[in-house]
């Protein structure tokens, strides 16, 4: 299973002689990769587990800055019981993972509440479309921003969605495919003949790529999905790991864009990451999908209504109260952040 193949990065930010922070994060271009299969620890990604203990017992914060994987927490559990110090994490714990009392844990989604204030601060520039919308205007059924990582569980919805053809009427961005993670994509079961032509494609529908600088800065890429989301029926928040309830997941800042612009929305993650949401006051506009079938059966169901005008006008209508409370939790959701992290 490859959602057991951690990417792991150490950044070593020093304040002071007697106070430094150790940031782990999952995502780096040339990080190694580690344990594949069985959701067990390899000797490698357990030796860099070992420098974040000895991190943590000499009295150092420890900075998760992304997702951390269920059998990493355990085994960094086991090897700081009973033992003071703090860690920082950008997702809350799921319940059930053990939890020492004498750890300081402190939940912060630093991505999410950065890039929000950077929207809100643009409010002027990108008006709210608002509860109003002309579904006669709208000609295409779906848009779906994928991002620049390629990962298992992503990708295993995004050709799950080309091969039914549920994209084909709609603006949505993917990265190109690479061979070795191919191999992990088990839809096969769906799909007896496996796709080794997976192709780049941006919003605009082109093959052009995207400088890097442009795709990370997302108020440079606001315009393009501000009128792109004119013309669209229903936005799809395809979120980090969906699906992957091993990690402490929580919503990455993709779910910001639907609120913000003011168009509805589904929402695609895991359990941990649709508990947060809900945590937050947001309300997807149709139900939560739980795996790959459901997603694309959901996405199936709503272009038929798409396809038909009448029915399209009134689903957009039963829509407005629902995106401007949505768009009321946007507005508060910094303070909440700020606030109550966890």
């Amino acid at each position: 299973m490859l959602e057991n193949i951690m990417y792991v990065f150490i950044e070593f930010k020093y304040v002071n002689k007697n106070m430094t922070k150790q940031k782990y994060t999952l995502f780096s271009p040339n990080a190694p990769k580690f344990s594949e299969g069985m959701g067990k620890m390899g000797d490698d990604e357990r030796e860099y587990y070992n420098e974040v203990v000895d991190a943590y017992k000499r009295g150092e914060t420890i900075d998760f800055c992304d997702y951390i994987h269920e059998e990493q927490w355990k085994y960094f559990y086991q090897q700081t019981k009973g033992i003071e110090g703090a860690v920082e994490l950008m997702g809350p714990l799921p319940k059930h993972w053990p939890v020492d009392a004498k750890m300081n844990i402190k939940v912060f989604n630093a991505v999410v509440y950065k890039k929000l204030q950077e929207m809100l601060s643009k409010k002027k520039q990108f008006p709210f479309l608002g509860i109003e919308r002309n579904a006669n205007q709208l000609d295409k059924h779906f848009l779906l921003t994928y991002g620049s990582v390629r990962e298992h569980e992503r990708e295993c919805v995004m050709q799950a969605l080309e091969r039914l053809e549920v994209l084909n009427n709609s603006l949505y961005s993917r990265p190109d495919g690479k061979e070795e993670l191919q191999k992990h994509v088990n839809i096969d079961y769906i799909f007896p003949i496996r796709n080794n032509h997976v192709k780049y494609r941006n919003i605009e529908g082109t093959d052009k790529v995207l400088d890097m600088k442009v795709k990370y800065d997302h108020l440079k890429v606001a315009p393009a999905l501000y009128e792109a989301a004119k013309r669209t029926h229903c936005w799809v928040v395809l979120d980090v790991y969906p699906f992957n309830d091993n990690l402490n997941g929580t919503p990455s800042e993709k779910f910001l864009w639907p609120l913000f612009l003011g168009i509805p929305f589904i929402y695609i993650g895991s359990q941990q990451q649709r508990e947060v949401l809900t945590s937050w006051g947001v309300t997807p506009n149709d139900s939560f999908s739980t795996d790959v079938r459901s997603t694309c059966e959901q996405m199936m169901w709503l272009k038929s209504i798409f396809n038909d005008p009448h029915l399209a006008q009134q689903w957009q209508n039963k829509q407005g109260p629902l995106i401007i409370e949505n768009r009321k939790a946007l507005d508060s959701l910094a303070g909440l952040l700020r606030n109550n992290p966890a």
